[in-house]
């Protein structure tokens, strides 16, 4: 099992914008509306705190079964728990007009873009370990939330302060998904 704690996200502001636009049903942003969400996402990012706790596991030894989008040749999984915390709803929830009118589509975009970014983190270490083993991994797969507890059984969510309550995760912004690892085929050392 492995957890990293507090590693750094860097917001897409404008993918965030992008996703703005879709929340407002607007065409395009007003400048007071772009430049708040510039300032939102330079404030609000330092209330993002991401962690992250994932296991790999052979093929028979996870407890339950998903497998939606499996490959046909894969050989494991690694099953993660990802979350921002709550350090960022707590202080929109301070004042949530903060940013304007459209501050809440504004701190929304801002939480999904750094859940988004977090697992692409993730996706790098899992890929990186994978590499070393002569594998890929596939693109990440979320679990349905029916199967939350039981990975939770398996990779320690309340390790990074995630909780299944009502076939939901607390905090908000978390996320737990798997990914499946695929042999190249490649031995070590050849190109």
């Amino acid at each position: 099992m492995k957890k990293i704690r507090n590693f750094k996200v860097n917001l897409r502001v404008r993918e965030i914008m992008r996703v703005i636009k879709k929340l407002t049903n607007a065409a395009e942003l007003s400048v007071e509306t772009e430049e708040s969400v510039q300032r939102a996402c330079h404030f609000y990012s330092k209330f993002i705190m991401p962690s992250v706790v994932y296991d790999t596991f052979s093929k028979d030894a996870l407890t339950f079964v998903y497998e939606k989008d499996a490959p046909a040749k894969w050989i494991a999984r690694s099953v993660f728990f990802i979350t921002i915390g709550t350090a960022l709803e707590e202080e929109y929830g301070k004042n949530e007009e903060a940013f304007g009118e459209h501050c809440a589509a504004i701190v929304s975009a801002i939480a999904v873009d750094a859940l988004e970014q977090s697992k692409n983190f993730t996706f790098r270490l899992v890929s990186g370990e994978a590499c070393e083993e002569n594998c890929d991994i596939s693109r990440s797969i979320a679990l349905p939330p029916d199967l939350y507890e039981e990975a939770a059984k398996i990779v320690p969510a309340d390790k990074i302060d995630i909780s299944v309550c009502n076939g939901g995760l607390i905090p908000q912004y978390s996320d737990c998904g798997m990914f499946y690892w695929i042999p190249t085929g490649r031995k070590k050392g050849k190109r």
